[in-house]
């Protein structure tokens, strides 16, 4: 069925000739899970995807949509990302979390997980754009996440409760990925990444598309580095973004950069507390999170950059060591 819509929706909605009774029973099902649902035109609709052709009539929320999200970028890529596709979409994402821009991405493995946790990981907020029904757990690896995101931002999607994950649902869930953001980067894709159908989306919507170059010899790249062919803007250090921005944002990010400052400084304190419980003897990851506090993701990430950084040393079995 078309928009997500399984048969058995479909047959509530024309049931009775009674759309009333269907918005009303939908209702009663969000509020059921903690979301809400947003009328197009409703002062909490978010007032970039009423500048789009086809915005969506009505959207489903769990969590907050706030003022401060209309200033939003999304950050997509590939599900099979490499290891400096994922920091990158990390670093990128957390600095400008800090500088309070919102995140968004569709909570996939890959690029848009590291997005969202990099905005999570600054203080700041993420939104994440579902290609299926708010009460369906996908994808299950992501089930954390989910509840973070829902806890510091918001989780959205048009397809009904219910709606099962249907692939063609994600093309049409990628034009509220770009419409509701400033513009879209784009980390890591290959030549038919759906990362690409976000960019076409934001082109054809008057937003800014943005591109991390690749390896020339990484199928990753070849996405990545068609669309800095086409005219999508390169991006090497998060400035490159943030100067094409309209002149009203960057004197707001101005004010917030302290928050950029205060995040870098407690990211060193939790590195210089892990490396203090890492000694000759392998520790394993549940044992560096109990004894840190630090979440579960969070520490997956700052041992990831550390490794990187050669400062520790990971063996089978998520054990780590000191070089």
């Amino acid at each position: 069925m078309g928009m997500g819509l399984t048969r058995e929706m479909a047959g509530r909605l024309l049931h009775e000739q009674d759309p009333a009774r269907f918005a009303d029973e939908e209702e009663q099902r969000i509020r059921e899970i903690g979301g809400k649902i947003l009328i197009h035109g409703d002062p909490g609709y978010p007032p970039s995807l009423l500048q789009i052709t086809d915005s969506p009539p009505v959207l489903y929320l769990l969590g907050t949509f706030r003022k401060e999200d209309r200033l939003s970028f999304s950050i997509v890529g590939s599900r099979a990302a490499s290891t400096q596709g994922r920091l990158n979409a990390e670093m990128i994402s957390g600095k400008l979390a800090g500088m309070g821009i919102t995140i968004v991405s569709g909570l996939a493995i890959g690029i848009d997980t590291w997005a969202h946790q990099g905005a999570l990981m600054a203080g700041g907020r993420t939104i994440a754009l579902l290609g299926c029904g708010l009460d369906h757990p996908y994808p299950r690896y992501n089930r954390e996440l989910r509840n973070r995101i829902a806890e510091h931002g918001a989780l959205m999607s048009e397809f009904p409760l219910g709606s099962p994950p249907l692939p063609m649902n994600f093309p049409r869930r990628n034009r509220l990925i770009s419409g509701i953001s400033m513009g879209t980067l784009v980390v890591e894709a290959a030549k038919k990444s759906g990362s690409l159908i976000t960019a076409k989306f934001a082109l054809e919507q008057g937003r800014d598309v943005f591109a991390v170059p690749g390896n020339i010899r990484s199928p990753l790249s070849s996405g990545v580095n068609a669309l800095i062919k086409k005219g999508a803007k390169l991006v090497e250090r998060v400035e490159d973004i943030i100067e094409e921005f309209p002149d009203e944002v960057q004197k707001y990010l101005k004010l917030h950069e302290t928050k950029i400052e205060e995040h870098s400084a407690g990211r060193d304190r939790e590195e210089r507390l892990i490396l203090k419980l890492i000694h000759k003897e392998p520790v394993h990851i549940d044992e560096l999170t109990r004894e840190t506090s630090i979440a579960p993701a969070a520490i997956s990430s700052l041992l990831m950059k550390m490794e990187m950084q050669g400062l520790v040393r990971q063996l089978p079995g998520k054990l780590f060591i000191r070089p």
